[in-house]
C-alpha cells in the first residue's frame, strides 16, 4: 500500500498542472525581459532565457526517474542501477540551477542608481525589473522544491522515512553550496566535471578568508530553500489529505 501511495505521488495531475504554471510563469518572465531590452535598446536581462532553461534541467532529469520507478523499470540488475545512480548524480550536479534564480533579484537595482532627486522607484522600468525578478526567484525556487520533492518520494519507496529526510536536508545544503559556487565564483555545473580541483581550490580560500560570505550564504539559502520546501510539502499534505475526505 505504501509503495502505491508514493508511486502516485512521484507524478499525478497535480504535479503536471503545477509544471504548467511554472512554464507559463517562466514564459511570462522572459516576455518582461523581452520588453524591457526593447524598451531600453540593450542586452538587459539577456542571460535570462538561458539560466531559466538550466534551472528546469533539474525538473526535467527528476521527472525521468520518476516515470523510470513508477513504470516499474528499475530492476534488481547492476545496468538499471547504474542508470539511476548516473541520472541522479547528474541531477544533484544540475539542481543548483533552479535555486540561483532566486540571486538574479540583485539584477532589480543593478541597472538603477539611486539619485536624491529622482528617486528610481519612480521609474516604472524599476517595478517591472523588481516584478521580473521576484517571479523568477519564485520559479528557480519552486522548480527547484518540486523536484526535490519527486526525489524524496523515489527515496520513499527505497529507504525509511526518516534516512530519506536526512538525505533531502543534505541535497539542499549542497544546493546551497552550488548556488555559491555559481553566483560568487562563477563556475558552471560541468565544472564539477572538467575542473573540480580549481573549484576545491577556490572553496578552500573562500572559507578561510576574514571577509568570506561562504559559510553565511549557504546557511542563508539552506534555510530559504529548506521554508519552501516545508511549505510545499504543508500544503501539498493538506490537499492531499482533502482529497481523500
Amino acid at each position: 500500500m505504501r509503495n502505491n501511495q508514493h508511486q502516485y505521488q512521484i507524478l499525478n495531475k497535480k504535479c503536471i498542472v503545477l509544471a504548467f504554471t511554472l512554464l507559463l510563469m517562466t514564459l511570462c518572465s522572459l516576455g518582461i525581459a523581452m520588453y524591457l531590452r526593447a524598451k531600453s535598446g540593450s542586452n538587459r536581462y539577456a542571460f535570462l532565457g538561458w539560466d531559466m532553461f538550466l534551472a528546469w534541467v533539474p525538473l526535467i532529469i527528476s521527472t525521468m526517474i520518476a516515470l523510470i520507478f513508477r513504470s516499474k523499470a528499475v530492476r534488481p540488475g547492476w545496468l538499471s542501477k547504474t542508470l539511476i545512480g548516473v541520472l541522479g548524480l547528474i541531477w544533484l550536479f544540475f539542481l543548483p540551477n533552479a535555486a540561483y534564480l532566486f540571486t538574479e533579484m540583485l539584477h532589480a537595482f543593478r541597472y538603477f542608481i539611486a539619485q536624491p532627486e529622482s528617486p528610481f522607484w519612480f521609474d516604472m522600468d524599476f517595478w517591472y525589473s523588481l516584478t521580473l525578478t521576484f517571479g523568477v526567484a519564485i520559479v528557480g525556487l519552486m522548480l527547484s522544491i518540486c523536484s526535490i520533492r519527486q526525489i524524496e518520494h523515489v527515496l520513499q519507496l527505497l529507504v525509511h522515512r526518516s534516512v530519506g529526510w536526512i538525505i533531502v536536508g543534505f541535497i539542499l545544503l549542497l544546493s546551497g553550496l552550488g548556488v555559491y559556487i555559481g553566483r560568487f565564483n562563477r563556475w558552471n555545473s560541468w565544472d564539477i566535471v572538467s575542473r573540480p580541483g580549481q573549484i576545491v581550490i577556490d572553496l578552500m580560500h573562500d572559507l578561510s578568508s576574514a571577509s568570506g560570505l561562504l559559510v553565511e550564504f549557504v546557511t542563508l539559502m539552506f534555510v530559504i530553500q529548506g521554508f519552501a520546501y516545508i511549505i510545499i510539502s504543508l500544503i501539498s499534505s493538506s490537499i492531499t489529505r482533502e482529497g481523500k475526505k
